[in-house]
């Protein structure tokens, strides 16, 4: 089927039914294809044609041409086509601090920045189904980390491939012909991975944005070729001793690769290093080491990091594998470019039951290394505009049942600190939230996670369906899915012991 569409709106609304079998969609403008996508159709039933809701591309550069729209879909999926200037909302709820999208899929943050006071986020997004697929680059920004104005698709699929995970930095050495003030991602381009790219490989390449990410341009070529099959997910930052960029590169299995750059258009291998069970989505920054100092640490998808020592041209690890999280939801952190602490965000691999969008970003988190005895440990604790916007609700130093009731929307933190380590029971909005010291076992709902044995030291952030638990002021992270998205209602905190209690509501 096929139906030509004269385009006289910024946007045409493409109809979403999600989580049902994918049909390919071809947009073609005189005889060229322009896009491609995997995108959900239903079956007509009796003459009527359902769906959930419409994804926007924009089109406003095809103003007054004739877009033909065809592909194996049913004719009330081309009726429902239609042109729009406004991105239409969907009326659902979302998490209040943590950064989702309105509908479709996200996973791994891409493209971090902070520049002119804004925060830049852009992330791997199917616009077109809460499934993976059709990987683009999505947009959002804001000026606290903590609340996100989302943007318009940055990069959509090509004949070149689909738009894989990568980096940001802002052009401060003038290269590129660029001005200094131009933001330069670099992206994995996914070919293969779409009928249109068939045959191509996975290359490293680059963006620019002059408006300070409003429009996102790619530069023509090829910034690194093909290392190995599935290569991908580049971080870029620049190295001051050795004066030059380095970009930290998976290659396979448990291998990278560091590569070494004056100009970023040409780029050479100086290591290829295998990590223990380390998998894709590196990052390699030097990391503060609390009293005094600072390290190298190289992170990977899963949480893994190793401290160690980096030259600019290749990295030794001093230590054994170590993680992040004890929980598998965190995945794919990044750091942000241009901030004075070291800043992470993770995506959060949620599932969103009942939601039109799947997926979120954990909170933002700034990064020390603390020495123990055991070695160097990676501290992680909320951004200062998390403490900031923090508003006490309750506070109670003691033995016994604290209550406290919520009477409107809003994250909220508990902070248990014990005098000795012992069990505490929550009852958060009717789910129970309990923690073991004897086994070291964390539960909520029917969920459990070992956290560790013997701690005394809680926040517990609830953000819709979203839990995050630190204990030890930020040397331990669990991130765990709620049964319900609920963000009011009654709490109960009982801890078997002296405790300080604070609760807080993060608006």
């Amino acid at each position: 089927m096929k139906k030509y569409i004269r385009i006289t709106g910024k946007y045409l609304l493409i109809p979403v039914c999600a989580e049902e079998k994918n049909r390919t969609v071809n947009f073609s403008v005189q005889k060229e294809k322009v896009f491609e996508f995997q995108i959900p159709v239903s079956e007509e039933k009796e003459g009527f044609y359902s769906f959930h809701y419409y994804a926007p591309l924009n089109v406003e550069k095809y103003a007054g041409s004739r877009m033909l729209v065809e592909g194996d879909v049913p004719a009330g999926f081309l009726d429902a086509l239609c042109l729009s200037d406004s991105i239409p909302q969907v009326c659902q709820s979302h998490p209040l601090i943590h950064f989702t999208a309105d509908t479709g899929w996200i996973n791994d943050p891409n493209g971090l920045i902070f520049q002119n006071g804004v925060y830049h986020l852009f992330y791997q997004n199917n616009p077109f189904d809460t499934r993976w697929e059709n990987m683009c680059w999505g947009h959002a920004v804001s000026h606290d980390l903590l609340h996100w104005e989302r943007k318009e698709t940055a990069l959509y699929p090509d004949a070149d491939g689909t738009v894989y995970s990568g980096s940001g930095i802002v052009n401060e050495k003038g290269l590129l012909g660029l001005d200094a003030n131009a933001q330069i991602y670099f992206y994995t381009c996914a070919g293969s991975k779409s009928e249109w790219s068939r045959g191509k490989t996975f290359t490293q390449r680059i963006a620019v944005s002059t408006d300070g990410g409003g429009t996102v341009t790619r530069m023509e070529g090829v910034a690194v070729r093909q290392l190995a099959e599935g290569n991908r997910d580049p971080k870029v930052y620049w190295h001051e001793e050795s004066n030059a960029y380095y970009m930290v590169l998976y290659l396979r299995e448990n291998d990278f690769a560091i590569l070494r750059s004056k100009d970023l258009k040409n780029w050479k291998r100086s290591q290829t290093i295998t990590l223990e069970k380390a998998w894709e989505c590196p990052d390699l920054r030097r990391i503060p080491v609390e009293g005094g100092g600072e390290k190298w640490v190289f992170y990977s998808a899963d949480g893994y990091y190793f401290t160690g020592e980096f030259d600019g041209y290749e990295f030794h690890p001093d230590s054994p594998r170590r993680k992040a999280w004890k929980t598998t939801i965190p995945y794919a952190a990044q750091t942000i470019w241009g901030t004075q602490d070291v800043i992470l965000i993770p995506w959060l691999r949620m599932k969103n039951p009942g939601k039109l969008y799947t997926g979120a970003m954990g909170l933002p988190r700034k990064l020390s290394l603390v020495k123990t005895e055991e070695g160097y440990r990676l501290r992680q604790v909320p951004v200062e505009s998390f403490e900031q916007t923090k508003s006490a609700v309750h506070s109670s130093d003691g033995e016994g049942k604290v209550f406290c009731m919520s009477q409107r929307d809003g994250a909220l933190e508990i902070c248990i600190h014990m005098e000795k380590p012992a069990d505490f029971s929550i009852d958060l909005y009717g789910t129970p939230v309990t923690y073991v010291s004897s086994c070291g076992k964390l539960g909520t709902g029917a969920e459990v996670c070992e956290i560790g044995k013997g701690l005394n030291d809680f926040s517990i952030l609830a953000d819709g369906e979203i839990l995050e638990v630190s204990a030890q002021n930020g040397l331990i992270l669990a991130v765990m899915e709620l049964p319900s998205d609920r963000k009011r209602g009654n709490v109960t905190v009982e801890v078997a012991g002296k405790a300080a209690v604070d609760i807080y509501r993060i608006d």
